[in-house]
C-alpha cells in the first residue's frame, strides 16, 4: 500500500512542474571546431560534417520547441484555461540559447577552415 501511495505523490508533484520541463525535444551537442592549423584534411571534413549535422539537428530542435508550444497553448484553449506564457519564454530562452549556439559552430568550422588553407597553401 506503501508503494501506491508513494506513486500517487509522485504522480501529483511530477503533474505540477512547468510543462517546458516535460517537452520530449533534445537538444543537440555543439561540437568543437579543431585547430585548423594542426588538423589534417580528413579531421576538418570530419569536423565539418558534424557541424552541418548540428545545425540540421538544432533545426528539428528549435521546431520541436515551437511545436511544443503551439500544443501547449492549443491544449489550454481546449480545455478553455488559460495559457501559461512562462511555457513561451522558456521555449524562447532555450531558441535563442541555440541559435547561439548554431551561430558560434558555424563561425568556428568557418575559422578551422580559413586557418587550414592559410597553413596549407597549395
Amino acid at each position: 500500500m506503501r508503494f501506491k501511495s508513494g506513486l500517487a505523490l509522485i504522480l501529483l508533484i511530477g503533474g505540477g512542474l512547468p510543462a517546458a520541463a516535460q517537452s520530449n525535444c533534445q537538444m543537440p551537442i555543439a561540437p568543437a571546431a579543431p585547430d585548423g592549423k594542426t588538423s589534417t584534411q580528413a579531421q576538418l571534413m570530419a569536423a565539418a560534417g558534424d557541424a552541418r549535422s548540428f545545425i540540421a539537428q538544432s533545426d528539428v530542435y528549435q521546431q520541436c520547441l515551437v511545436d511544443y508550444v503551439k500544443a501547449q497553448k492549443d491544449q489550454a484553449a481546449k480545455d478553455k484555461t488559460t495559457f501559461d506564457t512562462s511555457i513561451q519564454d522558456d521555449v524562447m530562452k532555450k531558441i535563442k540559447e541555440n541559435q547561439d549556439d548554431k551561430v558560434k559552430v558555424g563561425g568556428d568550422i568557418n575559422a578551422a577552415i580559413t586557418a587550414f588553407k592559410a597553413s596549407h597553401p597549395q
